[in-house]
């Protein structure tokens, strides 16, 4: 059971009217659920309020006057009333009055429900409004003995060339000479999003690695398909590359001769890139090239950047951890934490595709096997040899049709038997319903 399913249930968990499969499964939820225990603890003591008054004492002479008026009332019942006398017409204008009730008014409980449950609902967030507002006092509380001390400025570098680049690697050192440790967290401790490409330390814009991805891709034939295939592979393996995936396929058929066609991607060094393209203009007859580089610099150093941060982001959360007096922040900060894992790892493993896709460059290779053509004639068949191939075809192709048609009825038969079920009883409905009116 859920939560609303135990609320739900609690006026009949407390008046024992549920099975015991039901109650067991209260009392395990309620064994591991604090607020719905705190709500049932609330009920039984509404109840145990309520059992606990005192009763009271009706007016002196109260009953006697009941007794009288019912006695009065009861006699009025059992007089006939004329259609003229005015309680005929008190009693007619009471049930019209009744009968006029507007149909919304049985809607209103409803809607007083809904208005129960909105309020019920703003209450929960805003005790959970309150919960990180205390949360974000504890990570400002940490951040320094003194709460109302302004964040420390980030230090000036000492000459042009030294300055924050964009792209720039981040170093942690404490000395001068590798720039200072920025810290930039915001009240919950986290950088901004908006700051998350500045960087902790700076470098010059030299010491960057440029992060360009070749690729090509290319269509071409050759007379030889297995020999090209394996001149391939050898030459591959000899500029430090590998094959990382390929297929094979015959697309035409000659006689007793097949033409074969296959798909291939090469994974090769970059610096073999230009080679290898060459080596397969040279040994093949190319049809299509196409050859990119894409620049992944700017994209890469971002992500650095942004990881190094996150890095320096979760080692503060750890501290704050550390620190943590209330089994309430600890959850906080560690749900922080996971928050922050998970974004560290996810910039690693695309920086790592990035330095992947950088060092080794990607071929895509489409080849076919053709042959040259051949203008000998061949000698046609006679017509009764056509004829009588035409007719095996067709009957070859009747026979086929029927066999499809017996293997599709037969699959469809668990739609097909209940389709013509149900077409059935209702023909004979209609059939009987028209006779009858007829």
């Amino acid at each position: 059971m859920n939560c609303n399913e135990v609320r739900d249930n609690l006026s009949l968990y407390l008046d024992d009217e549920l099975n015991k499969e039901e109650k067991m499964l209260m009392d395990e939820h309620l064994k591991n659920c604090p607020e719905c225990s705190k709500e049932l603890k609330g009920y039984r003591k509404v109840i145990r309020l309520l059992n606990e008054l005192p009763d009271e004492e009706p007016p002196e002479g109260y009953c006697r006057r009941l007794h009288e008026k019912l006695l009065e009332t009861k006699a009025n019942a059992d007089t006939p009333v004329n259609k003229g006398s005015e309680a005929s017409k008190i009693v007619q204008i009471t049930e019209k009055r009744k009968s006029r009730r507007p149909v919304w008014a049985k809607y209103a409980g409803i809607a007083a429900a809904l208005v129960l449950i909105l309020l019920v609902y703003n209450l929960n967030n805003g005790t959970s409004s309150m919960n990180n507002a205390k949360m974000e006092m504890a990570y400002d509380t940490s951040e320094s003995p003194d709460a109302g001390a302004a964040p420390s400025e980030a230090p000036q570098a000492e000459s042009p060339t030294e300055q924050a680049q964009l792209y720039g690697t981040a170093d942690y050192n404490n000395s001068a000479a590798d720039g200072a440790e920025l810290k930039m967290f915001d009240a919950r401790g986290t950088v901004p999003e908006e700051d998350s490409s500045v960087n902790i330390s700076v470098m010059s814009a030299d010491a960057r690695q440029i992060k360009i991805v070749k690729s090509g891709s290319l269509y071409v034939q050759t007379k030889d398909y297995q020999t090209f295939y394996t001149d391939v592979t050898a030459k591959v393996e000899a500029l430090g590359g590998y094959i990382e995936n390929n297929s094979t396929e015959v697309y035409q058929v000659y006689d007793d001769s097949k033409l074969l066609r296959g798909n291939m991607k090469i994974r090769i060094p970059q610096e073999s890139f230009n080679e290898a393209v060459g080596y397969l203009e040279e040994v093949t007859d190319v049809r299509n090239k196409s050859i990119s580089e894409s620049d992944l610099t700017k994209e890469y150093y971002e992500k650095d950047n942004r990881l190094k941060n996150l890095e320096v982001q979760e080692q503060h959360l750890r501290e704050l951890f550390d620190k943590a007096t209330t089994v309430e922040e600890m959850l906080q900060i560690e749900n922080e934490l996971n928050r922050i894992r998970t974004e560290i790892d996810a910039l690693n493993i695309s920086l790592s595709d990035i330095d992947d896709r950088v060092s080794m460059s990607t071929i895509s290779l489409e080849f076919e096997e053709v042959r040259e053509a051949n203008f000998n004639l061949k000698s046609e068949k006679g017509i009764w040899g056509r004829a009588k191939e035409g007719f095996i075809n067709t009957v070859n192709s009747i026979a086929r049709w029927f066999g499809n048609l017996v293997v599709d009825l037969i699959s469809s038969a668990p739609i097909l038997i209940p389709v013509v079920v149900i077409f059935v009883v209702l023909f004979i409905k209609i059939k009987k319903y028209w006779q009858k009116k007829l």
